[in-house]
């Protein structure tokens, strides 16, 4: 004997409505709804967008506070003492992970902006600069080292604004990154203890940094001589 739902309704409707089952004559016994496993991924997802709201702004203050221990570094340099050097080498290495962090969260959560990619550059940029200038007055290190470093800085970023006004978007690459890595690997080792290998370890790092430098200009001109010439309007 069919139910009603069975006799009379469409097939959709009783999937969406289960229909009583007759057990023995004249009796109906309700049938249980049937249970399906709860879909948590919208929770999942309402709890990634409540977490993105604060992570978004994390990367800018990794590099907020790079740029924030800058004097600290430079100060407890100038102390020179050996306590104070180990502080300082400290400090960058707590700076290089938190380059590291904020590239890592902002390539996550999709929370990466220009200013933020800019102020990152900068900061790296600044961290850097005031170490060598540091270690040239303190007498660590000769004044063209430094020159090495910094130059290096301005002309790649001389470079990308370049580029940037073509339209062409060029990244330092893998040869940027292992550039940074042994900057901060030389010039660390370098603030801990003054000895030979610290002396090959930031020779190294010059290396890298100028062979990136040099990269990044046959990158970049590749790229805008692959592109057409600009449309110059014709003089009124």
């Amino acid at each position: 004997m069919l139910s009603r739902c069975e006799s009379t309704a469409p097939q959709s409707a009783c999937w969406a409505r289960p229909a009583a089952h007759i057990s023995g004559p004249g009796r109906l016994m309700p049938v249980a709804e049937p249970k399906f496993p709860q879909d948590d991924h919208a929770g999942r997802r309402s709890a990634d967008r409540g977490a993105t709201g604060w992570i978004a702004r994390l990367p800018n203050l990794l590099t907020g506070f790079r740029v924030l221990v800058i004097p600290l570094m430079i100060g407890l340099l100038l102390w020179d003492g050996q306590a104070s050097n180990q502080a300082a080498a400290c400090l960058f290495i707590v700076a290089g992970i938190t380059d590291v962090l904020d590239g890592l969260i902002a390539r996550r959560y999709g929370s990466g902006t220009q200013l933020g990619i800019f102020f990152d550059l900068v900061g790296d940029k600044l961290v850097v600069a005031a170490l060598v200038i540091t270690m040239v007055e303190l007498g660590w290190i000769p004044g063209w080292i430094a020159f090495g470093f910094i130059a290096r800085e301005l002309f790649v970023m001389g470079m990308r604004a370049y580029a940037g006004a073509q339209g062409v978007t060029v990244s330092a690459g893998q040869l940027g990154k292992m550039k940074m890595m042994w900057q901060y690997i030389g010039l660390t080792a370098l603030i801990w203890d003054r000895v030979p290998l610290t002396w090959a370890l930031v020779m190294f790092a010059l290396v890298m940094t100028v062979a990136s430098g040099l990269y990044y200009l046959v990158s970049v001109t590749r790229e805008l001589r692959g592109r057409p010439a600009p449309d110059v309007p014709d003089p009124v």
